[in-house]
């Protein structure tokens, strides 16, 4: 959970408080989101589902939220590929994650990449 913490200070956002791992931790989503060699075809297809899962979860929540308390604001074209590609880009921060929960890192890569816009500025 330290990576979180000091990326938070990095990025200047609060760290998510430490969650329990639940059935995949960070690390281990990564290996099956980039597998390699004759069984990749199955790890990558448990990555997707995994992480269509989890932002099928994040949408549901974030549709509860007011409009201005949303933390994802992913485009309405949006596909499983893109978000995959989302969490698999913040991959080098999931090797140290020891103990996140491979949905709270699906969190954080996806309102990394689909940040909000912030309201209010320059009006």
């Amino acid at each position: 959970m330290h990576w979180l913490l000091l990326l938070s200070l990095v990025v200047g956002e609060p760290a998510p408080p430490d969650l329990l791992p639940g059935f995949l931790d960070a690390a281990k989503l990564m290996t099956f989101c980039q597998a390699e060699g004759p069984d990749a075809r199955a790890g990558r297809a448990l990555c997707m589902g995994y992480v269509v899962g989890a932002v099928d979860q994040l949408v549901a929540q974030q549709a509860r939220r007011e409009e201005g308390r949303r933390t994802i604001c992913a485009p309405r074209n949006m596909t499983a590929n893109d978000a995959v590609n989302a969490v698999i880009k913040y991959s080098r921060f999931a090797v140290t994650a020891n103990g996140v929960g491979a949905s709270s890192f699906v969190r954080f890569a996806m309102e990394e990449t689909y940040r909000c816009p912030v309201r209010g500025i320059g009006r």
